[in-house]
């Protein structure tokens, strides 16, 4: 069974774009990008009908707010880990 492969964003852009442009077919990207027609079909199909939401302010709101979540995680991990830190070092201090 052949394996999935998970493509990011900014390949997927790059890929739905080209095909958008219309200046090659979608043999000739399918074969300069490795991947399949279907998926640059589902690719610019997307990109058109969620472009214009790349430049809309609730769309910067929601990574700022992802951006936000993710570092306040980090900050509870590294609390968590200065505390055991501190707990291992006074048992071997006394």
């Amino acid at each position: 069974m052949a394996r999935k492969t998970n493509y990011d964003k900014g390949f997927k852009f790059k890929v739905a774009l080209a095909a958008l442009k219309g200046d090659r077919t979608y043999d000739e990207i399918a074969t300069e990008f490795n991947v399949s027609k279907s998926l640059i079909s589902k690719w610019s199909i997307e990109l058109q009908k969620n472009g214009a939401t790349v430049y809309s302010k609730e769309n910067k709101s929601n990574l700022q707010e992802a951006n936000e979540q993710k570092l306040y995680q980090q900050i509870g991990q590294l609390t968590m880990e200065v505390d055991f830190l501190k707990k291992f070092q006074s048992k071997f201090a006394k």
